[in-house]
């Protein structure tokens, strides 16, 4: 299996944004945007957030990794979300077919 995973934790100062604010954020930021996968985000608590990246090559990941990075800045700055933490690595099993 070569599938690699980023997975974050985010938390938002004034809370998080609606469902909806989060589902068009994402569309408007990644959708065309990435040759992820796929992109799961949940809410843990009223302010904080996690999200899995999953890419079928650590290559893949690590090319759009520039671009995720400026991606996040400007998202941070303009919801005042700060990331907690980051870990990333390759998929080791995997039930579904993603």
């Amino acid at each position: 299996m070569s599938k690699y995973a980023i997975y974050t934790k985010w938390y938002w100062k004034h809370g998080l944004a609606s469902t909806e604010e989060i589902q068009n954020g994402m569309k408007e930021n990644l959708l065309g945007k990435t040759k992820a996968d796929d992109i799961i985000w949940w809410k843990i608590d009223d302010n904080h957030h996690q999200s899995v990246i999953i890419f079928s090559s650590e290559e893949l990941a690590k090319a759009e990794n520039e671009q995720r990075q400026a991606m996040r800045e400007k998202t941070s700055s303009e919801s005042n979300i700060t990331m907690v933490e980051e870990f990333m690595g390759p998929v080791l099993s995997q039930l579904s077919s993603l």
